[in-house]
């Protein structure tokens, strides 16, 4: 298999059609996730729990692992077999027919199943493609690889626990007689909380991969603690699946904020002291950080959940811009000017505070500012698409982005 290599340079090419083949795929979801959202309230539950499967399982995951990662890895590895690709290219017809299905589903239920199995299905190509790209296809020693190569890894770790367990538990409540309804509700509430853990550890990952760590022990602590949410967490939740243990709380608390504020510590730590610019990229990090850890905080108040999912998703969403403008730097022939991140950045912002309780005045300007990051987004994408200069590709083989 690791014999069918293709050449370095088509290899860029088709990492990069994939990642966009990604990203668009995620925004595609987001958007129809949103639009569902918006309906539910007067459409009854089956458009909620569209809503609920296209924005926690079709957007983030298949974002930052098939999107970022088939962007921003190829500066890491060597020549890629030609096997992996195909996953690649299996993993994104498996995840788009899943978020039709998932469409789909607001008007039959039956299809509900279809989505939830496709995404286990089409998760676990893109998961091995990427164990076999950091594992098989790295030019550097484990401790040199970049924290958003361990983030990728180790989260592809973690998909791989999860999915069997998820689909034998599905499977079983349909064996048993249950609804698709039913049985499909339920198993997205108890993916919840290790989806949760993969989604703030890419994230984090990713956010991390901007800083410079010089020290061999920052270098080997920072993999051992994305490891608690990525890896330990999912085998933690897949026990408990069959066997009661650790409730969710507290799999949360000690399995994804204990060690997400570890790395926020060691993040901050390297930066402080330090001169920096402040790129494009960096200024996205600090509002992800910022939402982060404000989804702990609005955690301990139960009267609204979704104010601490929202944060979380929305921290999330603003590391995975950071990523990409970062990325696009590489390449100056697609990168994107400053105003149009500076704008882009505002309104996002704006949108991030609309969902404040405490600020409903602002819900007006949420929207608009969601329009405007859609057009920039927009932009971003046409950009993106633009002839690319021979001189112009990234040549960096560590891409720590420091």
């Amino acid at each position: 298999m690791l014999n069918q290599s293709i050449t370095k340079g088509s290899y860029g090419a088709q990492f990069r059609a994939d990642g966009a083949a990604f990203l668009g795929l995620a925004l595609l979801c987001g958007l129809a996730g949103g639009f569902l959202g918006a309906v539910s309230h007067n459409a009854g539950p089956f458009n909620a729990l569209s809503h609920g499967l296209l924005l926690d399982l079709f957007v983030l995951i298949p974002a930052f692992l098939g999107g970022m990662g088939r962007l921003v890895l190829p500066g890491e590895l060597t020549t890629l077999p030609g096997l992996m690709v195909r996953f690649d290219r299996l993993a994104f017809l498996i995840l788009f027919t899943g978020a039709l299905s998932a469409i789909y589903g607001a008007r039959e239920p039956a299809a509900f199943v279809f989505s939830l199995a496709l995404w286990g299905f089409g998760t676990t190509f893109l998961a091995l493609s990427t164990i076999v790209k950091c594992l098989e296809c790295r030019v550097v020693r484990f401790r040199d690889l970049s924290p958003f190569a361990w983030s990728q890894l180790l989260a592809s770790l973690g998909l791989i626990v999860m999915a069997p367990v998820f689909m034998a538990g599905l499977l079983h409540d349909l064996v048993a007689g249950h609804t698709s309804f039913a049985s499909v509700q339920f198993w997205l509430g108890k993916l919840q909380v290790p989806v949760l853990a993969l989604v703030v550890q890419l994230a984090l990952g990713a956010i991390a991969n901007l800083v410079a760590f010089h020290s061999t022990r920052l270098k080997i602590t920072l993999p051992l603690l994305m490891a608690i949410p990525s890896f330990l967490v999912p085998v933690v939740w897949a026990h408990g699946v069959t066997v009661p243990g650790l409730s969710d709380d507290w799999l949360l608390g000690m399995g994804v904020a204990a060690p997400s504020f570890g790395i926020m510590a060691l993040i901050c730590a390297s930066l402080w002291g330090r001169s920096f610019a402040l790129t494009a990229a960096l200024s996205w990090s600090f509002p992800a950080l910022l939402l982060l850890s404000a989804g702990w905080v609005l955690s301990l108040f139960p009267v609204r959940p979704e104010a601490f999912h929202s944060a979380m998703l929305f921290g999330a969403v603003f590391a995975l811009f950071g990523c990409y403008y970062r990325w696009q730097e590489q390449i100056p022939s697609i990168a994107a000017p400053h105003w149009l991140c500076r704008v882009h950045l505002v309104a996002m912002g704006v949108s991030a505070l609309a969902m404040t309780p405490l600020l409903p005045v602002l819900q007006r300007c949420g929207e608009i500012g969601m329009i405007v990051s859609l057009f920039c987004v927009a932009v971003l994408g046409a950009r993106a698409l633009l002839p690319r200069q021979p001189h112009s590709e990234p040549s960096a083989v560590k891409a720590d982005f420091s």
